[in-house]
């Protein structure tokens, strides 16, 4: 028996669907497959940012003690600031190099000749925590410690000849400064003070 050979309409639109379909399904699998990883990086990297950004919220010094070491009325060489401190809320412990400071001092320069005007500038002297002891050593030891732990008390001596001799922030009598803390990646701590005239060693600065 004999038949005509023809073209099966039907069976080239199914088999063209078929083939359309996988390729849409692979096309889809591979879609959120990438989806997927990028919202899984996503997710790993606001972990870390927030694993970081606490232990940053934990670095906050507390001074519990802020006073006038040394007041040098020839300059700068001997200014020197004793400062208690202790770090309560650390996660873990910090290098003390790690924990730095800046002094900003205004300066009132009187016009000369004549003083009939007054010129504010702003010195700076600035150093880090790196001689910083525990309360049974000297407070001005670099080799004492190495790192900050939770809860324990410290005390510093800052000289204000710092960096290298070549701080500028000259306490005088009646003078208002601002003393900076800076924990690296930490958080940021700031005392205004005042140094009236009759100042001497031991002076309360936070009263």
């Amino acid at each position: 028996m004999e038949g005509e050979l023809r073209d099966d309409k039907v069976a080239e639109f199914a088999l063209s669907a078929m083939v359309s379909m996988i390729m849409i399904l692979l096309f889809s699998a591979i879609v959120a497959g990438v989806a997927l990883m990028m919202v899984e990086q996503a997710f790993m990297q606001s972990r870390t940012q927030s694993t970081d950004q606490s232990e940053s919220l934990n670095s906050v010094p507390f001074v519990v003690v802020f006073e006038l070491e040394e007041l040098d009325t020839t300059g700068n060489t001997n200014d020197r600031l004793y400062i208690m401190f202790k770090l309560p809320y650390l996660s873990d412990a910090i290098p003390d190099t790690d924990m730095k400071w800046a002094l900003m001092c205004d300066i009132n320069d009187y016009t000369d000749p004549p003083k009939t005007g007054i010129a504010h500038t702003l010195e700076y002297s600035s150093g880090d925590f790196n001689a910083a002891t525990d309360l049974s050593g000297s407070a001005e030891d670099d080799a004492a410690i190495d790192e900050f732990v939770q809860g324990t008390y410290y005390h510093v001596i800052l000289q204000l000849s710092e960096p290298n001799g070549a701080g500028m922030c000259d306490l005088v009598e009646d003078m208002a400064a601002t003393l900076v803390i800076i924990i690296e990646n930490g958080r940021t701590t700031e005392l205004d003070f005042y140094v009236p005239n009759g100042a001497t060693t031991g002076y309360d600065l936070m009263s």
